[in-house]
């Protein structure tokens, strides 16, 4: 998100990194129960591959 904000020319609030950065969990949590409930999500773990 700072790569927009970080351009010359470019002005990005806080207010709007905020808001974009919750949008983006919200569409997350949104698109895991849509696809069953995340009955069948496998769980992200940071750092591991599978």
């Amino acid at each position: 998100m700072g790569e927009l904000n970080d351009k010359a020319g470019e002005g990005v609030t806080p207010a709007a990194l905020k808001y974009v950065n919750r949008l983006s969990d919200f569409l997350f949590v949104a698109g895991r129960h849509a696809n069953a409930k995340g009955t069948s999500d496998v769980l992200w773990q940071p750092g591991q591959n599978r």
